[in-house]
């Protein structure tokens, strides 16, 4: 006969009994759970005090090799005329390069590694020669360790041509954004020149001055250890000079004075009738000014872009290990076959090796080396001779409203100043208030 109260106790002690079997998992869960989390904590307290104690070191120190190829940079900076041209081309270059190997500044930067790989091959060679004269053991049989080097070599290759080609991209990508912003700005200053009115000769020459000011302070911005006072003194006025050091970001400072130039010139839009013709600007003028300012916005953009975001740290990494351990391994497999002529051979293969992955990561980071002072000052001398030549304008008196350019700069220097190179760090906006 069936009873439901015995299977329901039935039942429950089956319950009771899978519920006792269960705790201690359940334990060991919670265990695992309270120790992932300290984990966790443990690993982001590390990470923060990473980040404020300057004694915690990321990298060792710096090579002496290191620190004169940082000062070297900038003399890689060169500027073509049609003599320089002549000379590159020409075909006493290949004797003019191997005679000037002992003046590279690639073999200098690649001196700690080919140190290592030149070292351990006269170790192997010092070794062989004992071996052969019966003083230490014999190495080992090494006739049929080429196969590797020949399936890994492939790999290798394609290695150092991602790691170049990438690199050459983002130098490119550099100088055509400054290019860019040459062409941008004689237009800007054209366009200032012929559409600010005569009238307002301070609001015109404070548009000059700043569209001048603004690829010095972009320089800087991208460099380390520059002046941009020191920079700037025979641009701007020192009122300016000072508004311009004490801004949190330069470069976006000079686009926002900039700006403020164009909004207290109060350019109108376009004709609104026929009386008016003679005295507006034409249609979508103005528009097209600030076209030029967002140009402005965008190279800055892109160039802290190019800065703060190297190529993807695993390449580097594994290409240097890669490298390192085929040139490591190179010795012991040439040694058999060519003896003391395993010295220059592993030399050679090398410098070559090792000097596509140096220019690789030497450009990688390109505006310690593009010639920016020579690009900035041609901007410079381009707006002077564009304000010089410029015709009289004829556009009428200053719109009823207009600042000069003395009341809008003192509207526009911060309040503060903060300490530091850029004041701060590239993505802070400007502390600027324009009461235009």
């Amino acid at each position: 006969m069936y009873r439901p109260t015995a299977a329901l106790a039935t039942l429950s002690a089956g319950k009771a009994r899978l519920a006792s079997a269960q705790r201690p998992l359940n334990a060991l869960r919670s265990r695992c759970y309270h120790g992932r989390s300290k984990l966790s904590n443990r690993v982001v307290r590390v990470h923060a005090a990473a980040a404020t104690d300057d004694s915690i070191q990321p990298s060792p120190p710096p090579l002496l090799t290191d620190a004169r190829k940082e000062y070297n940079r900038q003399f890689q900076r060169p500027v073509f005329d049609f003599e320089r041209w002549k000379t590159h081309r020409s075909s006493s270059r290949y004797l003019r390069h191997v005679l000037g190997m002992r003046d590279s500044k690639i073999i200098l930067g690649l001196a700690p590694p080919l140190f290592y790989v030149m070292t351990l091959t006269t170790a192997v060679a010092v070794y062989g020669t004992l071996a052969q004269d019966g003083v230490v053991p014999a190495l080992p049989d090494l006739k049929f360790a080429s196969a590797p080097f020949g399936l890994t070599s492939f790999a290798l290759s394609l290695l150092l041509v991602f790691r170049t080609n990438t690199s050459y991209q983002r130098w490119d990508e550099a100088r055509k954004m400054w290019g860019s912003m040459v062409n941008r700005s004689r237009d800007f200053t054209r366009q200032a020149l012929g559409y600010v009115p005569e009238s307002q000769p301070e609001l015109r020459s404070m548009l000059v001055r700043w569209s001048a000011a603004y690829p010095r302070a972009l320089m800087c911005h991208l460099r380390p250890n520059e002046n941009i006072a020191e920079e700037v003194k025979d641009i701007l006025k020192p009122e300016e000079v000072k508004a311009l050091v004490a801004s949190t970001h330069r470069p976006n400072y000079c686009m926002q004075v900039l700006t403020a130039c164009l909004k207290s010139a109060q350019l109108p839009a376009a004709v609104t009738s026929n009386s008016d013709a003679t005295g507006c600007v034409p249609a979508g003028a103005a528009y097209r000014m600030d076209e030029n300012l967002t140009v402005y916005s965008d190279v800055t953009g892109g160039c802290e872009r190019i800065l703060r975001t190297p190529i993807p740290l695993s390449y580097t990494r594994h290409t240097s290990r890669f490298m390192m351990i085929w040139l490591t391994l190179l010795p012991f497999t040439l040694w058999d076959s060519c003896r003391w002529a395993a010295l220059p051979i592993t030399f050679i293969v090398s410098f070559l090796l090792l000097g596509i992955e140096e220019i690789g990561v030497s450009i990688e980071e390109p505006f310690t080396i593009l010639p920016l002072e020579v690009i900035a000052r041609t901007i410079e001398t381009n707006l002077r001779e564009l304000e010089a030549t410029h015709g009289p304008a004829t556009l009428g008196k200053a719109p009823e409203g207009a600042r000069n350019a003395t009341e809008l700069l003192h509207d526009m220097i911060p309040s503060t100043a903060p300490n530091g190179r850029n004041g701060s760090t590239p993505y802070r906006s400007a502390d600027v208030t324009i009461n235009a």
